[in-house]
């Protein structure tokens, strides 16, 4: 999970299993895990267990986050499961951080090929994780010209309104058209395949065939960083 960042591991236990109000959860990290310790404390008997695959991911492995980990990690009513992919993560902690985490460690190397991991290896997206492919993200978009960012954007929205949606797989080029017309970006599909072409050529978006031979056009990025890229240019216009 090369999006997850250290404000959604502590959203998730203040607001979801804490079940602390949202609004006035604190937004510093520290005393986010203070508002954590002494909720536990009024019920010794509650026990977190916290699994985070890849600890050394890209947003996580910068010292205020693995200090903040290891804080998590040090509270007797917090267990912390990891997986690391990198075999020297350890040197990111210090003597007090890896004490904290205080790590009973297990070889789980599975052998597997990177199948999943690799599906999409063309894509100049996620051929780079994190901040990176957002870098690269912004970067080609700024090159675009305005009708065109327009374009893209309504792709963008469309994505992340059914990211919750286990059966989508893309938005089909009829749909696109029709928004494209009524924001009157296009005046013909003629004209939509054109611009479409520039996103294919920058690997931006991706398209392939549904079992009715519909096309259908989808970004190949993680929701959390294309949710980031949205609110970026939401905050320019």
């Amino acid at each position: 999970f090369p999006s997850l960042t250290l404000k959604d591991i502590l959203d998730s236990i203040v607001g979801e299993l804490l079940d602390c109000n949202a609004t006035t959860a604190p937004s510093n990290p520290h005393e986010a895990v203070d508002l954590i310790e002494e909720e536990l404390s009024y019920t010794p008997s509650t026990h977190i267990y916290l699994i985070v695959h890849n600890l050394d991911g890209s947003m996580l492995r910068n010292t205020k986050a693995q200090g903040i980990l290891a804080r998590l990690a040090k509270l007797k009513q917090l267990h912390l499961l990891a997986s690391i992919d990198y075999i020297n993560t350890p040197l990111l902690w210090d003597h007090t951080r890896l004490s904290n985490f205080n790590f009973s460690w297990w070889d789980c190397t599975t052998m597997l090929a990177y199948s999943d991991e690799t599906a999409y290896e063309n894509s100049l997206l996620v051929q780079n994780s994190g901040e990176l492919a957002l870098s690269s993200m912004r970067s080609v978009f700024s090159s675009l010209t305005t009708n065109t960012r327009g374009i893209y954007m309504i792709i963008v929205k469309n994505q992340l309104k059914n990211k919750g949606n286990p059966n989508f797989q893309g938005m089909s080029f009829k749909d696109l058209y029709w928004s494209c017309r009524e924001a009157f970006l296009v005046s013909s599909d003629l004209a939509l395949r054109a611009q479409l072409t520039e996103f294919l050529d920058h690997k931006l978006v991706k398209s392939k065939r549904n079992i009715d031979g519909s096309e259908l056009l989808s970004i190949p990025i993680d929701a959390a960083l294309l949710q980031q890229f949205l609110d970026e240019q939401e905050k320019k216009t």
